[in-house]
């Protein structure tokens, strides 16, 4: 049972609008359609790019579907999409769709494909911002309910992961066993640099003081231009429930014989061999890769590009997609 531990089904519309018009996909904007059209016109009919403009216009529910029809592509069971509060990025914030809405377009498209397929296949994460009046009692409400399976943390949105609005989060989700992801990558939307320390895992060192059996995903496993994954590295080690994942690395594109060696590191080095997770970060690098594809790197690409040459072994790939995901999200 494979399991996808980092991806998305948020519509374009519940990003800000002024981002969206910034990068042309605004689909009320006559001229962005106009470039979108094209587009199209140009783009070769097999062009991912081409496949990416798709999720430009469709809803919450059609991406999840989509998302699925990858997942089966990839021989990959369960996915945990997690949602995105972008209605307080303080450069880009309004024109986002209503979070109610989100929340409830999330979880009509999960329950429609859980059901679809008489199984588990979609276990959505809630996003946690503190700017949001109230968010302890949706978050906790939605949790207490099982409509949402963990919670998001994007801290890049201009929070630090120790704001004590959080708190009350993690002390229901310790006894209750609710996972937490979290953005943890000097990078990511909006695109706002002086943000992205943020997003460092120092600042988690300071909530693990206060919640040490919290179950949190620092996730991206990020060391590109930083520090951060030997942090990362030492925050497992010091606290039993603490995991990262490998959903979108510059390097693993730029550098995939370096990223692909580190991997391999981690899978053989105690502790931390049992704390990394399969993830992809669909759909953000549509235009890149598809579920299937993002896998066979993995599994064949590693090892048969000439310029990489890292092999995982059948256990190692079991390890990173099935047993370490089943144990993060209590399965």
């Amino acid at each position: 049972m494979k399991i996808n531990c980092h991806c998305h089904i948020f519509s374009l519309d519940c990003v800000p609008l002024e981002f969206r018009q910034r990068f042309f996909l605004d689909v009320k904007n006559p001229g962005h359609r106009l470039i979108h059209r094209l587009l199209r016109r140009i783009l070769p009919d097999d062009s991912r790019l081409e496949d990416w403009l798709d999720f430009i216009d469709m809803p919450i529910s059609a991406i999840a579907q989509k998302l699925v029809d990858e997942m089966d592509e990839a021989g990959i069971d369960i996915c945990t999409p997690l949602m995105m509060d972008m209605a307080y990025c303080k450069k880009f914030g309004g024109g986002t769709k209503s979070f109610e809405d989100q929340m409830t377009q999330t979880l009509a498209a999960v329950e429609a494909i859980n059901e679809k397929y008489n199984r588990i296949r979609m276990l959505p994460f809630i996003a946690a911002d503190p700017n949001r009046e109230g968010i302890v009692t949706i978050v906790k409400d939605a949790l207490r309910k099982g409509m949402f399976r963990g919670v998001k943390i994007y801290p890049v949105m201009g929070f630090t992961p120790h704001d004590r609005r959080l708190y009350p989060i993690y002390e229901y989700c310790v006894p209750n066993n609710i996972p937490i992801t979290a953005h943890c990558y000097n990078g990511g939307i909006p695109g706002l640099k002086e943000d992205y320390h943020l997003a460092d895992p120092k600042h988690w060192g300071t909530v693990l003081e206060d919640f040490p059996s919290l179950t949190l995903n620092l996730a991206h496993n990020d060391r590109t231009g930083s520090a951060w994954q030997a942090r990362i590295a030492r925050l497992i080690k010091t606290h039993p429930k603490v995991y990262t994942d490998v959903s979108f690395d510059t390097e693993m594109w730029f550098m995939p014989r370096k990223y692909f060696k580190n991997i391999k590191r981690i899978l053989s080095t105690p502790k931390i061999q049992d704390r990394l997770l399969y993830g992809t970060d669909w759909f953000m690098g549509r235009c890149f890769w598809t579920e299937k594809s993002y896998l066979k790197w993995f599994q064949e690409y590693s090892r048969k590009i000439f310029w990489c040459r890292v092999e995982f072994t059948e256990k190692e790939i079991k390890k990173l997609t099935e047993d370490n995901p089943k144990r993060f999200l209590g399965l």
